[in-house]
């Protein structure tokens, strides 16, 4: 599963914590976040899928799909990472090391970003995947 995928989940879980969800009802919310990011931001399917596939965006609407998606789940704050958004996720995983790994990769990406969101969104990604790496981390898995 796609680390944009897990992230969508996961806020969704954390939207509906009130009640389980069926896994109809979580693919449904994890539908209606990505419609409303893709619509929003003149993405196409293929920005989608690059998405889901980890692979950065190779057009502005992909970007800002992209960077739709973090600002949905609270990520990106301002055009910057938020560390504080990745580990409140992290906790809910309710994994010490996913939590630790999300505060060590958004502080090493904090002076990232900050100007247009667009922008921002694909320097953050880069600098999560450069960081990862030199960490040993895979964002897939281990991060949220």
């Amino acid at each position: 599963m796609s680390f944009v995928i897990k992230i969508v989940l996961l806020a969704c879980v954390l939207a509906a914590a009130a009640k389980p969800l069926t896994r109809e009802e979580e693919e449904a919310m994890i539908a209606e976040l990505i419609g409303k990011c893709k619509s929003a931001e003149g993405a196409s399917d293929s920005d989608v899928q690059e998405a889901m596939a980890h692979i950065p965006p190779t057009t502005r609407p992909g970007q800002c799909f992209n960077a739709c998606i973090m600002e949905s789940l609270g990520l990106m704050v301002g055009g910057k990472i938020s560390v504080e958004g990745g580990v409140k996720m992290a906790e809910r995983s309710g994994d010490p090391t996913k939590v630790k790994n999300s505060e060590s990769v958004g502080k090493e990406c904090q002076s990232v970003g900050g100007g247009d969101r667009c922008d921002s969104a694909l320097a953050i990604m880069q600098c999560v995947a450069e960081v990862s790496a030199k960490l040993g981390i895979d964002p897939s898995k281990d991060l949220h």
